[in-house]
């Protein structure tokens, strides 16, 4: 499948005659189409964006993009679509009960997590975040904090042939300084709560 929409990227980009900077005609829109269905990796868009752009610079424009399309999306369904999409969505979204929880109990943390690690599809995350209780504010920082860990893991990891290996792991070591000081954060707010759950889980 992955395969299948590279080459699709591919003709479409050779076919408009894009290249250089001009790729972001496509690669925005679809970002956002990304955002709304979910058809394809968002790792193939970061990939091409650390290629025309070198690595720092795809990978602010793929979180730029990214966020934009997670916030569109939020705003479209929790606006207009709501209560379409609880109807005939929410037996769906049965699997991702538990994440659903953790979303309504630590909010913002919980979409920090879910971004950085693609335990559930993105476009599924701005559904559940459309339906859930959380703030407008609290959306928006944990997209763009969990945006930003996700694309900066990724833009490193897939870096390595292109950049030498002290500026790899300067990278990376950067990344695990934002790492530890998220989880710091996380367990200095949410103390009370991580124990409550402890108890619960032992009883």
């Amino acid at each position: 499948m992955t395969e299948t929409i590279n080459a699709w990227i591919d003709w479409l980009l050779q076919s408009l005659g894009l290249s250089g900077p001009y790729i972001l005609f496509v690669t925005i829109p679809l970002a956002i189409l990304q955002s709304l269905f979910g058809f394809f990796p968002l790792a193939i868009l970061i990939v091409l964006h650390v290629s025309v752009f070198n690595v720092i610079g795809g990978m602010v424009i793929s979180w730029l993009a990214c966020n934009l399309g997670a916030i569109l999306t939020y705003f479209l369904f929790r606006r207009f679509l709501f209560n379409w999409f609880d109807r005939k969505w929410r037996s769906k979204l049965k699997r991702y009960d538990k994440w659903q929880r953790y979303l309504d109990r630590y909010g913002i943390w919980t979409l920090v997590l879910l971004r950085t690690v693609p335990v559930v599809p993105s476009n599924i995350i701005n559904f559940m975040s459309a339906v859930s209780p959380i703030k407008v504010p609290a959306f928006i920082w944990g997209t763009v904090l969990g945006n930003l860990s996700y694309i900066w893991l990724f833009g490193t990891i897939s870096s390595t042939l292109v950049v030498p290996r002290e500026e790899w792991n300067r990278f990376l070591t950067w990344y695990g300084v934002f790492v530890v000081v998220l989880i710091a954060i996380f367990i200095r707010r949410h103390w009370g709560h991580l124990q409550e759950d402890r108890r619960s889980r032992m009883e």
